[in-house]
């Protein structure tokens, strides 16, 4: 099933079973691109066959609407045709992904081993999210994203597999036996990296441009759905379970800070629903202005005051929180997390996952929030916006028309 075979439509060779899965989610698709082709050709060529049938030569008038329908079905047959061999591209990726290896974590109190599989015996119980990069890119994306949404990775089910372009290693990323107790559920060994099929040859194979070859630049990544398809972002990594409002908070223990961390959250919100105004809002975080929050000022988004997301109209009254969790990156960074319960959103039983991004001066000065931030996060459901909130106030990035609640979106 995997040997390719010649598709007139492509031009090129396709592998069996991607042809196949598309015939079978597609079946519409290919009539209808060679409708247009067969009415490109007819049209086209009206004059001739009008000459050649009937004798007479077509008229002037006839000749020109056929031939402007014609150029109108030869664009849609190209542009059905780009759509299936984009399609039939992007299936080959994902079944070629299917046989890159992994080292999948186990538990040390069970086994002393990690078991070694492929991705496409990971179909239907974990997602996968792939990212390559150097020594330095993996090390700031363990300690500064995945270490501090560890418990939303584990909750999600999704397998985080590192790639590095160095040869690097867990202890080159800074990875902290101790801190984790030799088992993390959430990160797996990439197997294969540089051998024929392996890590590395895919990622060329994803990032290659043509002529230019591919970019070997920079981060990049991949993310997998249980059913193997692909993932355009880290939107539908919901929660695989339903969220409890009584979930308690992630202790980590001889990590004072983390301690710290909770306690700056848990004033933070009991200012954001207790009626507090803006004023009070304000020490909470830094003085300093969050590039998050720019990027959507500078892109001409609104911004609205602490002063207006706090009216009695707007601010989450009797929201609640749960599953709280802390992550210290350094002396000086962390990171926090938890669950919002809102109940003015409107829908019942909606969830949001918060992040918090907090710092301080020095090793011993007070923690200050730089940037806190929510997404719709619940099963079976993909998340349709993003706020974002830094000392000014917050600003709404959504898919759906704006209601007037915290921010500009429920939260």
């Amino acid at each position: 099933m995997t040997t390719p075979t010649f598709d007139l439509l492509s031009l090129r060779p396709i592998r069996s079973d991607a042809l196949l899965r598309y015939n079978s989610l597609n079946q519409s698709e290919p009539l209808r691109i060679n409708l247009f082709l067969l009415a490109t050709v007819t049209l086209l060529g009206y004059p001739w066959w009008c000459e050649s049938v009937t004798g007479d030569a077509s008229t002037s008038a006839s000749t020109f609407v056929s031939s402007a329908s014609g150029l109108v079905c030869a664009a849609l047959f190209l542009r059905e045709r780009t759509r299936r061999s984009n399609q039939l591209s992007r299936m080959e990726k994902e079944m070629n992904a299917e046989v890159l290896g992994v080292r999948v974590p186990v538990n040390a109190a069970i086994s002393s081993v990690r078991s070694m599989t492929r991705l496409g015996d990971l179909k239907g119980k974990r997602r996968i999210l792939a990212i390559r990069g150097s020594r330095e890119e993996l090390s700031g994306l363990m300690w500064n994203t995945l270490c501090p949404l560890r418990r939303r990775l584990v909750q999600s089910k999704t397998l985080v597999v590192l790639v590095p372009t160095d040869g690097s290693t867990r202890d080159d990323w800074g990875w902290d036996v101790n801190r984790f107790g030799g088992y993390s559920p959430w990160l797996a060994d990439a197997l294969n990296i540089d051998g024929r099929g392996g890590w590395s040859s895919y990622f060329d194979e994803l990032l290659d441009k043509g002529d230019d070859g591919p970019n070997t630049d920079g981060v990049a990544w991949f993310a997998l759905n249980f059913k193997g398809r692909s993932i355009a972002s880290g939107r539908q990594l919901q929660p695989t379970e339903p969220l409890d409002e009584s979930d308690e908070a992630e202790l980590q223990e001889g990590t004072p800070v983390v301690k710290q961390i909770l306690d700056r959250q848990k004033k933070f919100y009991s200012i954001l629903t207790d009626g507090s105004d803006g004023h009070d809002m304000r020490p909470v975080f830094s003085t300093k202005s969050a590039v998050e929050v720019d990027e959507v000022v500078d892109g001409g988004g609104r911004i609205d005051g602490w002063d207006k997301c706090l009216e009695p109209k707007a601010r989450p009254t009797g929201m609640v929180i749960s599953g709280s969790d802390a992550w210290a990156a350094s002396n000086t960074l962390a990171f926090s997390t938890c669950v919002e319960f809102p109940t003015n959103a409107g829908i019942v039983g909606a969830t949001l996952l918060a992040v918090q991004r907090w710092g301080r001066e020095t090793d011993d000065g007070e923690w200050k929030l730089e940037l806190h931030q929510t997404i719709p996060w619940s099963a079976g459901s993909r998340a349709g916006g993003t706020l974002r909130c830094d000392c000014r106030g917050c600003v709404a990035l959504a898919r759906s028309s704006d209601k007037r609640t915290f921010g500009g979106i429920i939260g």
